[in-house]
């Protein structure tokens, strides 16, 4: 009598190229969240950038980031009334969330956290670095075209 069915060593290995398929696999799934986390977190605030830029040129005047300790706003750099002032947009910064800004270009060493966009639609060389979340990015922004060079950054 013969019986059908799979020997204990052949579950074995079917069960260690399994195991040994997933340990490959996890790291790769792992390395993509956290690049879809990091670009998602990139794109949040590459969006009140461009609404800044926008704003500037629209209304043909000047529009600032600012940098609190809760997120950053945007607001007009002469605001024409209370609401104004309290800024149009902003991003709210979580809990285990860091962005700061760096002027490397700058004649002072630690300049004040404002950063202008001119009417003209142009702004001033700006380093934004950001933690947070298993995430961390910085991004170079061009001057004339407001455009970024994103560039992995390692958490300390």
């Amino acid at each position: 009598m013969h019986r059908r069915g799979f020997t204990l060593f052949e579950i074995c290995l079917a069960l260690g190229i399994a195991l040994m398929l997933i340990s490959m696999a996890v790291p790769s799934l792992q390395s993509f969240l956290n690049n879809q986390e990091q670009k998602k977190s990139f794109e949040r605030f590459d969006a009140l950038v461009r609404q800044a830029q926008s704003l500037a040129v629209s209304e043909r005047r000047s529009y600032l980031m600012i940098w609190e300790k809760s997120g950053i706003v945007l607001r007009p750099e002469q605001p024409a009334s209370k609401v104004e002032a309290k800024g149009k947009n902003s991003l709210q910064l979580g809990k285990n969330e860091t962005c700061t800004i760096d002027f490397p270009a700058a004649l002072m060493k630690k300049p004040v956290s404002k950063w202008i966009f001119w009417p003209s639609g142009t702004c001033e060389t700006a380093v934004i670095t950001f933690t947070g979340n298993g995430t961390a990015w910085e991004a170079e922004y061009d001057p004339l075209t407001v455009r970024a060079t994103v560039s992995d950054h390692e958490k300390k």
